[in-house]
């Protein structure tokens, strides 16, 4: 497995999305500002809260998906030997990143879950070498691969 070009495809994604959110930021901000002094009614003033408290919830997502850039940038996606931070590993038939917040994408051919440290499928995954099993929601795991 081409762990470089996993990180770089990762790196990639986050960046368009984020620049997919910089862009609705900025375009729903020229679009939908409201002057305090346009505003003459009640409604205007809603129309001016609901903008402001919509840009402020687009800078939480942008801010966020900058340190997910940050992480995934700073994060060793060198050879392991056990479930980590930085590792892949394939368990049940599914691939794993570990380290990086949720998302799900198809890499050459191949479906990715990636996970952050703090999820509890990963708490159970921790440590795992491979051909270790483990026990989550009654059902039982097996790591087949860790890259």
């Amino acid at each position: 497995m081409n762990k470089v070009n996993l990180k770089t495809t990762l790196i990639k994604a986050h960046q368009e999305i984020l620049q997919r959110l910089r862009d609705e930021y900025a375009s729903y901000q020229s679009g939908g500002d409201l002057n305090l002094e346009e505003v003459r009614d009640a409604d205007d003033n809603s129309h001016r809260e609901q903008t402001e408290e919509f840009l402020q919830a687009m800078e939480r997502q942008i801010h966020q998906r900058e340190k997910e850039i940050k992480v995934l940038r700073e994060l060793d996606f060198g050879s392991k030997d056990f479930v980590t931070e930085g590792a892949v590993a394939l368990v049940n038939g599914q691939y794993y990143i570990i380290g990086i917040p949720a998302c799900r994408f198809d890499l050459d051919g191949k479906n990715f879950v990636a996970m952050s440290p703090d999820a509890p499928f990963y708490q159970k995954l921790m440590d795992r070498k491979e051909n270790d099993s483990f026990v989550f929601n009654d059902k039982v795991f097996t790591v087949e691969s860790i890259f």
